[in-house]
């Protein structure tokens, strides 16, 4: 928490690269105190894309996890804090639904993104790199990392080819 004021200003620095505010942002939200909602407000709908997303996701986790009516959700096996908690009893071609809807709000579909991360099957490995072709440069990095954190071998050949996308940023 006592990151939070240098991690504004970071944010607030539109001299900075995009990556640096998307990562200032995005610590905000892992950090989740109540007083970074207003910077993140702020910037929810910034011209920078990926600062605009990480923004609108860092606000949803914070409420996300400041409403007493949300269900704990299990362990992180990764023990990583992600921009969003999982998902719960929802199946797996419930999830890859949610995941592939771009109508859906960013935040429900990387609810869905970690959920199936934790299922840690091949069904789900394969569903989240079908997420590799889909949405927003940040949604597909993500994927990308929570397919790099399962470490299976079956995400090879969809990740290969998201790396062979001479149309994506570098």
């Amino acid at each position: 928490e006592n990151a939070n004021h240098i991690l504004k200003k970071v944010l607030e620095d539109i001299a900075q690269e995009p990556m640096v505010r998307h990562e200032a942002a995005e610590a905000l939200g892992a950090i989740g105190t109540p007083s970074s909602l207003e910077i993140l407000e702020k910037y929810k709908n910034d011209p920078v894309i990926e600062v605009a997303e990480t923004c609108q996701l860092a606000l949803n986790r914070i409420k996300w996890l400041g409403n007493p009516d949300n269900i704990k959700t299990a362990p992180n096996p990764y023990n990583s804090v992600d921009p969003a908690p999982p998902c719960s009893d929802k199946t797996v071609d419930e999830l890859k639904s949610i995941l592939l809807d771009e109508n859906e709000c960013l935040f429900t579909r990387y609810r869905a993104m970690f959920a199936l991360r934790n299922m840690r099957s091949n069904q789900a490995v394969l569903a989240l790199s079908a997420g590799l072709t889909c949405g927003s440069a940040l949604f597909r990095h993500e994927v990308a990392f929570v397919l790099g954190q399962l470490q299976d071998e079956a995400s090879v050949p969809y990740l290969k080819q998201a790396l062979e996308n001479v149309t994506e940023n570098e």
